[in-house]
């Protein structure tokens, strides 16, 4: 064995020791050529819970149509303001930030209107982009959708944040493929020491301080969440299906955390556009495992990932690739690009991985039908087998020996999205299983149930919405 070959399994092998936050203060300096600066960045505050309520109590909330009828004025909406893709999807929904943490007492009778109840974990530009248009998408579903705000971190904390915040009015909500900007405040460029943009060259720049970076980024992430599992037991109470739901860097955190009392409540937990492994968002191999491997295994779990994701795709060029693959500076096992493998070794018993070839981390812009389709069967039954999905048995859909599906687009017109502007030209398509919204009595809602049958051109929203 060569010594250049013995340095880099040696580096390799200290690489995979986990990284403790740390309550130190150091610098990092970032070479990318946008970036060129060295940033300080201090130790992340766990000694007062209530410090990460302002995650819970800015959150962003979308409702499905009926529950607008029912409880909009109790929350100043006095019509729907936000639609799903049109032409073809449904209207109506409502879409508002929390302004007043009463309003979460409105939430929680929503068991009348509603099939259950989804906490979206956003990705790091905040609650904007896709993760906005997924909130709209679920609410269509009949889903009431809670996406805690961690940029609406106050700037006291000196970490991250894009206050000042926009009031329910003042964002657009008019674009399906657009930003749906709730901010007044940025937050990028390392402005503030977690305003960060994933770079390879900074990754791999001082790898120690950058593993024990992604740590702390984790670690705001994990307490905002734990405070709204600890402040909204009655709201998780109150519904009979919850599920966790994180894109993306909210992906990370929502693959890694573990709560045993959101465990106890949950239906099933959903990761778009992140892989689940060892790469450059984790410091250790142990800390990629899902739910720190302490959950509960029987709970269904579903992936859906860009086949060629340029940030956790194993693509040679993807970033998690290019740093797990460096001799002397990088970090990571091997990447595989989706939960496939994660599952397995957990031995999940219900676990679904959906890639979709050809497509990078953006998912919806392209591939949304195929996105909702599978998205709507899980909801609605994540018990299920996935065989049973309408969603993944159709023609375009194909189950690999590896045991992942491999779906295209369901449309054969025009793109979803162009430009991130809806292309009125493209078909809205749902190829999904029936839900009942809500639940029957029993199950957790109200008597007096709408059956609706989730199809090409019949779905849950759009049925009660003739009904009202």
């Amino acid at each position: 064995m060569g010594p250049f070959l013995l340095l880099a399994l040696l580096a390799r092998t200290a690489s995979a020791n986990c990284v403790d936050p740390g309550t130190d203060t150091y610098d990092m300096y970032l070479p990318y050529s946008g970036h060129q600066m060295t940033v300080t960045v201090p130790p992340v505050p766990t000694t007062t819970l209530s410090d990460y309520s302002y995650a819970t109590d800015n959150a962003i909330v979308a409702i499905p149509k009926q529950c607008v009828t029912e409880y909009g004025s109790e929350l100043g909406l006095s019509t729907g303001n936000v639609d799903e893709r049109q032409p073809g999807g449904p209207t109506g929904m409502g879409y508002m930030r929390i302004s007043d943490t009463a309003q979460y007492a409105t939430l929680e009778n929503m068991t009348s209107c509603a099939c259950g109840l989804v906490v979206l974990m956003h990705g790091t530009s905040g609650v904007t982009w896709q993760t906005a248009s997924y909130s709209t998408m679920m609410s269509g579903m009949g889903y009431v959708v809670v996406m805690p705000d961690s940029h609406a971190m106050p700037d006291s904390m000196g970490l991250k944040g894009k206050r000042p915040l926009k009031a329910t009015d003042d964002i657009d909500k008019s674009n399906y493929c657009g930003e749906f900007d709730p901010y007044e405040g940025s937050c990028s460029s390392f402005s503030k020491p977690f305003c960060y943009s994933t770079k390879v060259e900074n990754v791999l720049n001082d790898e120690a301080k950058y593993r024990k970076y992604v740590e702390r980024n984790y670690l705001i992430r994990k307490q905002e969440l734990d405070y709204f599992v600890q402040s909204r037991t009655a709201l998780l109470d109150a519904f009979s299906k919850v599920f966790l739901f994180g894109r993306s860097e909210g992906a990370m955190v929502s693959s890694r955390y573990h709560n045993s009392a959101l465990d106890a409540k949950l239906s099933g937990r959903i990761l778009s556009g992140y892989s689940c492994e060892f790469n450059y968002f984790v410091s250790c191999a142990d800390n990629a495992k899902i739910c720190g491997d302490q959950c509960d295994k029987s709970v269904p779990q579903l992936n859906v990932n860009g086949q060629d994701d340029s940030y956790f795709g194993s693509v040679e060029s993807s970033v998690s690739s290019v740093v797990a693959t460096n001799d002397t500076h990088g970090y990571g096992g091997t990447i595989t690009g989706n939960c496939r493998k994660a599952y397995n070794d957990q031995a999940f018993t219900k676990a679904t991985v959906v890639d979709f070839p050809g497509v990078s981390h953006s998912i919806m812009y392209s591939h949304d039908n195929a996105l909702r389709s599978v998205i709507a069967d899980f909801l609605a039954d994540p018990w299920a087998p996935a065989s049973s999905y309408p969603s993944l048995t159709r023609t375009g859909c194909t189950l690999t020996s590896g045991g992942i599906y491999e779906c295209d687009a369901l449309h054969t017109d025009e793109a979803p999205c162009v430009s991130y502007e809806v292309n009125p030209n493209a078909s809205w398509n749902k190829t999904a299983s029936s839900e009942t919204c809500p639940p029957a009595a029993g199950s957790g809602g109200s008597s007096g149930t709408v059956s609706c049958a989730i199809s090409l051109t019949m779905f849950c929203a759009g049925l009660l919405a003739l009904i009202v």
